[in-house]
């Protein structure tokens, strides 16, 4: 197999058919989306009024079992929404693991009318968590173990029109006691995803004729549904293809006309197509439509233009089916020398990372589609146009929404960390077929990622031809992270998908950056010059890999970005790791979450999150690090953060200094700032013209307690799982939230609601209490709507400050028979007008892509640490062991003198990665490593090399040295230097190599 895979173009139907295309094209304009043909086919709503249990008893499945019982709940649901945010991360990247794992079932009573009695019946599950067993009135359809991926079923055999009908599901979530021993299913462990288990995304049915279009679903069904593709795209025309599959259900052979109308964002007719078509009974069959759109409106970063294609069967007795598909008209490149172009125009790519299960505190991962459309717009207001998701697929309303805030996506199936085999294999790459037939038609996705680590060469093979069957003219380019620990890589990916960004391996691709500044920090720990909360004097803050305050967190945002990628040309940019705080793979015991997000896990910004945005943004951009609340006679550095080339800082209208070089591109430092009660004020200026401004001010004592809702955009529903927020923040009489405020507030409920509450960072056992702490004055906590629609009260109080009080109402979902057509609600968000070019870029310097770090030993070297790693050839007395620490190699064994070495960043004593360094073997050669006795020898150490009783001293540190033995080609990965607690004085490990 080759790369020409990629960049496939099928044979198109003749020239004169296309002229007559573009002639059909060109008339009927007038029509609106409102008043397109609506067909036969129904989508229904099924998330509502399922019954539950958190057991799993025998014959539950069955028809007429008695489920009165059992508690009633709609989808997005979980079962481990209060049994996670409650303890201390365990640390060295282990995610929390004390939740409720096992057997459960759900059922739902629905009724289908005997109207529809001719109909096919089908029921898709965006995804299920970890394993689904489903049933239909006691009949056994299937099974799904993917966790991510939408399935579905057909019905139609097994329904009683008219009649109760029940869907039964059982449902396990449980796994291994190691990540990388928890076969079949790697993915599903605390390390990679808290295991929260359920129906946690949403649940649809479908109702249509048996002339149809399919679903593009594969698992079960084997449907593809429409394929919307575009070529010869330029701003004067795009022609556009539809590959559609229609499946006859009927007994005899069916003549149809196959209409493809397409509309603008505005809901105008573009433009139509129609073809002949004629499918014997019992089959399927894949109709092929062109169309040409004249002078199109461009999909980009900057304005993601949305079409929408509408997919029409027509006979003579009218509409017998409608489907619709989102359609981006774009072009794309990424290039290895100068970076990532769209549309011809030049675009860095900055984003995030994200989990798929988008965890929130008090709510898990079953959360409604508006709430992960609330955490997109957090994304976009920051300036984000990337974004990676972690492992495994996001749901199908994340994808779209990737579509309507211009967000390119670096798309994975399911994956934990391994190149898998055997029946995990066969589950995975299935999966990643799934996954590109439900998703290859929305624009936003421009690679496909094959997995979180190298593959076999059969297996790449076995990726690309499915790439190849499902998307040939997607010309997306595909990647798998860490394909550098596997020689044959380079032969298949067409995309370096990179780790912690400070070098690229393979000169001949494009890079991209998986997830960098992986670093953590917690919102409430403003500075050392604010009071503690609960950070510094933390009991485990020893244990802590990172004892980042929010403003170092902040500053980090640039040292990371800048060196990593936005001073690179080349570099086509990257996902900061990860956006929203979550109980995975932690490596700071003082929290509850892993706090690397820009935004805490309730979704309420850090410095970070502003950090970003003043660099990421567009327009003019300000943003001063911290607060203005310190104490008399503190004298302190202040930071701003912008994207302009110069910033002035005043105290009380006096300028305190002018700052013209900024350090990583975008941070101002004002050195010695003594604090005044007043205000800080700092003017952002482009050649010495001001553009942007903000102040802050010192904020009063507090007096009172206020209360903001948040809700959907079409208000809060009562469906049963629909969430409001409510903001509490504590404010001083102007009614400015006051940074410090650090107390407990009591909440009181009353109405047709659930509380779910929030939590506190760094506190155990806080979710689901009826109190909760503010953190920097704000907290956020959430109530879940019941099926009865009213009125809710909600009341906060503390002891010496005024209380608040809302009122929130929760609105009706008509629903019949157990179905409505209400769909979940999301943003509606149209491009209009595209965003501006950035104002200022920071002066980049020169830099030659892949002239450091080259070593004929060290092949495809990359180190994930906090800080680089540098290569050097011939090690002897005098040599500099650490890039961050004096000491020398003085007496080493002889044998080791002329050998190539690692100068490793001894702050990294205490970071904990599986990958944190690794190479391909240049030539057969022996590898040494030294390592401080006083830490636990890690796993890699152990089991990989052994003892040569020889020693090292470095600095007064006794070094042992290990030795291993690897053939020219061969994968040498090496974790961090201890897997457990090491002391907080301990030396880095170090390693050299040499030619046998």
């Amino acid at each position: 197999m080759n790369m020409s895979h990629f960049f496939h173009t099928k044979l198109f139907i003749g020239f004169s058919l296309f002229l007559v295309l573009v002639f059909m094209s060109c008339g009927e304009k007038t029509n609106h989306i409102d008043d397109a043909p609506r067909g036969n086919r129904t989508k229904y709503n099924f998330n509502l009024n399922w019954k539950f249990i958190k057991d799993n008893p025998q014959q539950a499945q069955v028809f007429d079992y008695d489920d009165s019982s059992w508690d009633v709940v709609s989808c997005p649901h979980t079962f481990n929404d209060i049994d996670t945010f409650d303890d201390y991360s365990p640390g060295h990247h282990d995610g929390e693991s004390n939740q409720w794992r096992g057997t459960v079932w759900y059922r739902k009573h629905f009724k289908i009318e005997k109207e529809d009695e001719q109909k096919k019946v089908f029921i898709e599950f965006e995804s299920v968590r970890q394993i689904a067993e489903v049933f239909i009135n006691g009949v056994y359809l299937g099974k799904n173990q993917t966790g991510f991926i939408p399935f579905g079923y057909d019905l139609t055999p097994y329904i009683k029109f008219g009649e109760d009908n029940v869907i039964a599901v059982k449902v396990n979530n449980d796994r291994g006691d190691h990540f990388r021993k928890n076969a079949p299913l790697v993915w599903n462990h605390e390390h990679w995803h808290p295991t929260h288990g359920g129906i946690y995304r949403n649940v649809f049915l479908y109702t249509m004729d048996p002339l149809h279009i399919t679903l593009p679903i594969y698992d079960n069904l084997k449907t593809v549904g429409s394929y919307v593709y575009t070529n010869n795209v330029s701003e004067e025309s795009a022609e556009v293809y539809v590959e559609t599959q229609v499946s006859n259900e009927y007994q005899v052979s069916k003549t149809f006309n196959i209409e493809i109308a397409i509309y603008d964002n505005k809901g105008l007719l573009v433009c139509k197509n129609k073809e002949n078509q004629t499918v014997g009974a019992g089959e399927k069959v894949i109709c092929n439509n062109q169309v040409l759109i004249q002078n199109p409106n461009l999909w980009s970063t900057r304005k993601p233009y949305l079409y929408t294609v509408h997919t029409i069967i027509k006979n003579g007795k009218g509409i017998i089916d409608v489907a619709k598909s989102p359609l981006g008209i774009r072009t794309f490149e990424f290039n290895k020398d100068s970076g990532f172009y769209n549309n011809g125009e030049y675009v860095k790519l900055h984003g995030w990372g994200q989990k798929p299960t988008n965890s929130w505190a008090g709510l898990g991962a079953a959360l409604p589609d508006w709430l992960k459309d609330y955490t997109f717009r957090l994304m976009d207001e920051a300036g984000g146009n990337f974004i990676r998701w972690g492992h495994c697929a996001a749901s199908p309303a994340e994808v779209a929404m990737g579509d309507k805030y211009g967000f390119v996506t670096l798309m994975p199936g399911v994956s934990g960390e391994s190149e898998d085999h055997g029946k995990t294999w066969d589950i995975r790459i299935a999966a990643f077929r799934d996954m590109i037939v439900y998703y290859r038609n929305h624009p936003s996705i421009f690679i496909w990622e094959g997995g979180n680590w190298a593959e076999s060469a059969e297996h790449y093979e076995q990726i690309l031809d499915i790439i190849y069957d499902y998307d040939p003219n997607g010309y997306r380019l595909m990647g798998n992270r860490r394909a550098d620990v596997k020689d044959c890589s380079e032969k298949y990916v067409s995309i370096e998908i990179g780790t912690e960004g400070w070098e690229g391996e393979y000169t001949n691709l494009p890079i991209i950056e998986s997830e960098y500044c992986r670093d953590e920090a917690p919102r409430r720990a403003w500075d050392k010059y604010s009071p503690d909360d609960n950070f510094y004097s933390h009991p485990n803050i020893k244990r802590n890999t990172y004892k980042l305050s929010s403003e170092e967190f902040a500053i980090k945002q640039a040292y990371h970005w800048w060196n990593k990628i936005g001073k690179k040309p080349y570099h086509c940019g990257g996902a900061n790791w990860v956006f929203s705080d979550g109980p995975h793979g932690g490596r700071c015991p003082t929290e509850v979450t892993r706090a690397s997000g820009e935004v805490d896990a309730v979704r309420l910004p850090k410095e970070a999150f502003y950090a970003l945005k003043a660099m990421w943004r567009p327009e003019p951009q300000v943003h001063i690090v911290g607060h203005w609340n310190y104490a008399k006679d503190t004298k302190k550095p202040m930071y701003v953060i912008s994207n302009c080339d110069g910033v002035k800082l005043y105290v009380n209208n006096v300028l305190i200094g002018i700052d013209t070089i900024p350090d990583n591109g975008y941070v101002f430092e004002f050195t010695g700032v003594e604090w005044e009660s007043g205000e800080v004020k700092a003017e952002a200026i482009i050649n010495n013209e001001i553009r942007a401004t903000q102040s802050k001010h010192t904020i009063g004592e507090p007096v009172a307690i206020k209360l903001t809702p948040i809700v959907g955009p079409r208000g809060w529903l009562a469906d049963g799982s629909d969430v409001a927020l409510i903001d509490v923040e504590v404010v001083d009489k102007e009614g400015n939230r006051c940074p410090l405020d650090k107390g407990r507030i009591d909440f009181e409920i009353k109405g047709p609601a659930i509380w779910r509450g929030g939590y506190n960072s760094g506190k155990e056992h806080s979710i689901n209490n009826k109190f909760v702490d503010t953190e920097c004055g704000i907290n956020r906590v959430a109530i879940r709507s019941g099926l009865k629609p009213g009125k809710v009260i909600v009341s906060a109080k503390r002891k010496g400050i005024e209380s608040a009080i809302i009122e929130l109402e929760s609105e009706e979902v008509n629903m019949v028979n157990g179905l409505t057509t209400e769909m979940p609600q999301v943003y509606s968000v149209v491009a209009s007008n595209a965003e501006p070019l950035p104002v200022h870029t920071p002066d980049i310097p020169p830099y030659v892509p892949g002239v450091s770090n080259k070593s004929e030993l060290f092949k495809k070297f990359s180190y994930t640490g906090d800080a680089p790693a540098k290569l050097r050839t011939n090690v002897f007395w005098g040599k500099k062991a650490y890039t961050d620490l004096p000491y020398n190699y003085t007496v080493i064994p002889k044998y080791l003198n002329g050998s190539e070495y690692v100068r490793i960043p001894n702050s990294d004593n205490n970071y904990w990665a599986r990958d944190q360094l690794q190479f391909i073997a240049g030539a057969d050669m022996i590898v040494y490593v030294g390592h401080d006795d006083r830490v636990a020898r890690p796993e890699f150490l152990r089991e990989s090399f052994e003892d040569t009783g020889d020693d090292v001293n470095l600095g007064k540190v006794t070094m042992s040295l290990f030795k291993k033995e690897a053939k020219a080609g061969e994968s040498i990965v090496m974790a961090g230097n201890c897997d457990g607690d090491a002391p907080e004085d301990c030396r880095m490990y170090f390693v050299m190599a040499k030619k046998k």
